[in-house]
């Protein structure tokens, strides 16, 4: 077995993060509930009667730091029990019958309004995760990490919205399993909510967010006091299997893979993510180019284990992902009256593990780690018919390791 080291990289960035300064900040207390609301579109659920009112929302584009017309302000309530955060929006609009619907596909943003809240349990500035809701009741969330969105993320939770005479509502339950946070008895979380009003080309948020400082996610507000709430296990397997029958001139062939992706959360700041003989059958093609430079062309990544949570890892642009599981490193070499029978002309990939997260202090660590197969070419004799195979790529193992503080 020849191992062979791809890529190794260590990487040390130093950040200054305006979160950490002593700024005034606008700060509530979450309300504990024991019956959870309905998650429906519609704000007459008793839950939400004594929460504490988040509002007065100041403008983020393009007029920033103006305030909000009181017929466009927007009023927010947060409730919380054993199981989930539950988020509440009326939104108001003097033309509601005028909101923007165009409907896209998840993850995706039509002519439409929205509503997004920002969850940072870190309170760090840095890396909280955001919760989407369009007007037309469409959902996007994405892990954000120094400002860059990653749409690739995931999560499982529950939203709703409706139009009324006053504007709209959105309502929003989020699962703990959807976050990562610690252990601890008494917690402060940073949260900032955002609403997008198509039609006036505006962006609004509760607290302000000012553009000449820092990053847009060290400017949360505070929610104190959430109270005797456990992190849950994070542990999630995704098997896979698949056929293929191919016919071609009156013979068919058949063939099936199966393997499974694991997402493991080690602690409430380290996820491992592995993914163990996959399938990228449904992974889109390239576009075809023709490259008459010397140095290689590179594609953007679009398989979902090398795009999910990956942002340590793509620090420096010094880590080209397609490399693994891409073309052999060599082409086969044929002798005089011999035939190239078969030539795969991509490495097929055996598993893959990284390791990310970021500690209490700051200090973001990746650890990667991919094994590719041993590739062949089959290679035959015109005259005797014998049979031969070459390596055009042996077993190969590939590996990154990413500190940032």
């Amino acid at each position: 077995m020849k191992f062979r080291l791809s890529t190794l990289l260590f990487l040390l960035t130093f950040q200054f993060t305006f979160a950490q300064l002593k700024i005034e900040r606008k700060k509530i207390s979450a309300t504990r509930i024991i019956t959870p609301p309905k998650i429906d579109g519609v704000l007459n659920d008793a839950a939400w009667k004594n929460a504490e009112l988040i509002t007065d929302f100041i403008v983020f584009r393009p007029d920033n730091g103006k305030k909000v017309a009181d017929e466009y302000q927007t009023t927010v309530k947060l409730i919380y029990n054993d199981d989930a955060i539950y988020i509440s929006a009326l939104m108001l609009d003097p033309n509601p019958g005028k909101i923007p619907m165009q409907f896209a596909a998840r993850d995706n943003f039509g002519q439409t309004d929205f509503f997004l809240v920002t969850i940072n349990p870190n309170d760090d500035g840095q890396n909280p995760f955001e919760f989407i809701v369009q007007s037309t009741g469409n959902q996007a969330d994405s892990k954000v990490s120094n400002g860059n969105e990653d749409f690739n993320w995931s999560a499982v939770w529950q939203s709703a919205a409706k139009v009324n005479e006053k504007g709209w509502v959105v309502e929003m339950k989020i699962p703990y399993a959807a976050l990562r946070f610690a252990n601890s008895e008494v917690q402060h979380w940073g949260f900032n909510f955002h609403r997008r009003l198509e039609g006036l080309n505006e962006q609004h948020t509760w607290t302000f967010i000012d553009n000449s400082i820092g990053n847009w996610t060290q400017h949360d507000g505070l929610v104190e006091d959430f109270k005797n709430i456990k992190p849950p296990t994070r542990l999630a397997f995704y098997p896979y299997a698949s056929t293929t029958n191919t016919t071609f001139n009156g013979e068919s062939e058949f063939t099936w893979s199966a393997g499974m992706d694991v997402k493991y959360g080690i602690t409430e700041s380290f996820t491992l993510d592995a993914t163990l003989i996959p399938d990228f059958g449904q992974t889109a093609f390239d576009n075809v180019s023709l490259n008459l430079g010397p140095f290689e062309q590179q594609f953007d990544e679009q398989r979902q284990f090398f795009t999910e949570g990956t942002e340590l890892f793509s620090k420096g642009r010094l880590f080209y992902s397609r490399r693994i599981g891409g073309s052999p490193i060599r082409s086969a070499s044929t002798g005089a009256n011999e035939t190239i029978i078969n030539e795969p002309g991509k490495v097929k990939m055996l598993n893959a593990i990284k390791v990310s997260g970021r500690t209490k202090k700051g200090l973001g660590i990746g650890v990667f780690n991919a094994i590719t197969s041993k590739t062949e070419a089959t290679i035959q004799n015109n005259t005797t018919k014998d049979i031969r195979k070459e390596v055009t790529n042996p077993v190969s193992n590939y590996n990154i390791l990413v500190l940032d503080q």
